[in-house]
């Protein structure tokens, strides 16, 4: 998989993890699939382990995740593109989409 393709990928499956669409027991199997990735894009990685400790308590909103990330020292971190729509495929390919270790 080409670098950019990884990178497309990365951001649906962050995508996925942030969509209410989406049932909450098949987005933390998601987040659990994930548990060992190392994102190629640093900041994804951040995310990501910002959602993987927010995921978990309940509901997660744009709100929680930008509160999060600024207090772990990234404030300027664009969130609302991860709550927006899958873009390479239908929500299927996002419940399905498997990032390469």
């Amino acid at each position: 998989m080409d670098r950019e393709t990884q990178f497309a990928t990365e951001l649906d499956a962050l995508r996925a993890l942030c969509h209410e669409a989406i049932p909450r027991e098949e987005r933390l199997r998601h987040m659990q699939s994930l548990s060992q990735h190392v994102f190629l894009e640093p900041e994804h990685q951040v995310v990501y382990e910002s959602i993987r400790a927010l995921l978990p308590h309940g509901p997660l909103s744009l709100a929680q995740l930008r509160v999060h990330l600024n207090n772990r020292g990234f404030p300027d971190t664009d969130v609302e593109k991860y709550f927006q729509p899958v873009t390479s495929g239908s929500i299927s390919h996002a419940r399905k989409a498997k990032v390469t270790p």
